[in-house]
């Protein structure tokens, strides 16, 4: 027997209730971990391995490699619980996970390489294609350098993002290139402001051949005919879900849950607080009332914006529809407009709480400059999904690589 086999018979599959319910017990050891996960600037490994336990990871997974298939909802609530914690925890428990969601749409070929041994290995990536990539026989050489490979310390393959030479054509012919760790240099670069924990380190990749199986051409996903849907291996509707969208909410849940997090923060010390100089009560005042309403409004829109749209595209994949391109548009923009959000609580809440909100020592501070990392990934630039969603409803055409990823 297989040790594909014997995962997949080893015990029932959670449903989403389950676990969100262990998401929920781990966030008192996660807030336990905080402090240390920021000042090492990587994820605690027995966080990494809690995770495995609760079966988180397999949520993103194929059932053909013992994986759960999980809603994108339920994926996603445990994401943000997970965030309220640890926003550098839940970053890796997203980021980290959805890359199984992605292996399982490369050759049968490639994930037997990766999992045929223990499908619980884990895989990081860096898509910005900043490497070189040259054409040769039976597959494409890599060299160079790619930056921010969140949970690179907890994984043994890493997803690379590449332009493969093509000629005469106006759009590059970009590639997720499979490549071992052991072909990779870490360049420990992770001194940041905020998500520190996540270890987003660079890479640095001196000459790595990666052959034709264990690469993943754009085209390919976009059009959802890629190999892994071809040869059997992630036959669920949730790998008809759009690439970008599945990702693209990995990038942004974690300011939801960071937000979350301090509204809870504000509203217990709000209780008790008084003003330094009239001694009145905080919990008195009304603009302080009113901006617990608006945080709140805030935070369950853009949670229910979420929720609205997974729905609707697991809705039509289970029809055997798939989304216009005009909406999975609107899907990345929303995405986008959900981390403004976050924004906009976490800055309203970080002002009103007064001086005490600059003390590093501060639980407060950490959720607030997570927030502020979350907002500045590339895949959370609003105005860049604002334009390509406006130019969609337009039927306008995008003009770069970015625009692809819809």
């Amino acid at each position: 027997m297989t040790n594909r086999a014997k995962v997949r018979k080893a015990a029932p599959t959670p449903d989403g209730a389950m676990l969100v319910q262990r998401a929920r017990d781990l966030q008192p050891v996660l807030r336990e971990r905080a402090e240390h996960t920021e000042a090492e600037r990587t994820v605690d490994p027995r966080t990494v391995a809690d995770f495995e336990e609760a079966g988180f990871f397999k949520m993103f997974q194929s059932s053909y490699w013992g994986g759960y298939e999980s809603h994108p909802t339920d994926s996603f609530t445990v994401q943000e619980l997970l965030a309220q914690a640890c926003p550098s925890s839940a970053w890796i428990m997203g980021v980290v996970g959805v890359h199984n969601w992605q292996l399982g749409h490369f050759s049968k070929r490639a994930q037997e390489e990766v999992w045929g041994a223990d499908p619980t290995v884990l895989l990081s990536s860096s898509y910005a294609p900043t490497g070189a990539v040259e054409r040769v026989d039976g597959g494409c050489v890599l060299r160079g350098r790619w930056g921010f490979s969140s949970g690179i310390d907890h994984v043994d393959w890493v997803l690379l993002g590449g332009n493969v030479p093509a000629d005469g054509s106006t759009m590059p012919d970009y590639r997720t290139f499979l490549v071992p760790k052991r072909d990779v240099r870490i360049i420990d670069d992770w001194h940041v402001l905020g998500l520190k924990g996540t270890g987003s380190k660079s890479l640095e990749v001196r000459e790595a051949f990666v052959p034709d199986h264990r690469q993943l051409a754009v085209l390919e996903s976009q059009m959802f005919n890629t190999p892994g849907l071809r040869e059997g291996t992630s036959e669920a509707p949730l790998f008809r879900v759009p690439f970008p969208t599945i990702f693209g909410a990995c990038i942004t849940t974690p300011a939801l849950g960071a937000a979350q997090r301090m509204l809870e923060l504000f509203v217990d010390m709000t209780r008790t607080a008084t003003s330094k100089y009239s001694g009145e009560r905080w919990s008195e005042e009304q603009v302080t009332q009113v901006r617990i309403a608006e945080c709140e409004a805030d935070l369950r829109a853009a949670r229910l914006q979420m929720a609205t749209n997974f729905n609707e595209v697991m809705d039509a994949v289970h029809r055997g529809e798939q989304p216009s391109l005009t909406e999975r548009a609107r899907f990345r923009f929303d995405q986008c407009n959900l981390v403004d959000l976050a924004h906009r609580v976490a800055d309203r809440l970080f002002v009103a709480s007064g001086a005490r909100s600059l003390m590093t020592n501060q639980p407060f501070q950490r959720f607030f400059l997570d927030v502020q990392a979350a907002r500045v990934h590339a895949i959370n630039n609003r105005t860049k999904w604002g334009s390509t969603y406006g130019r969609a409803r337009l039927d306008q055409p995008g003009t770069d690589i970015l625009s692809l990823f819809i």
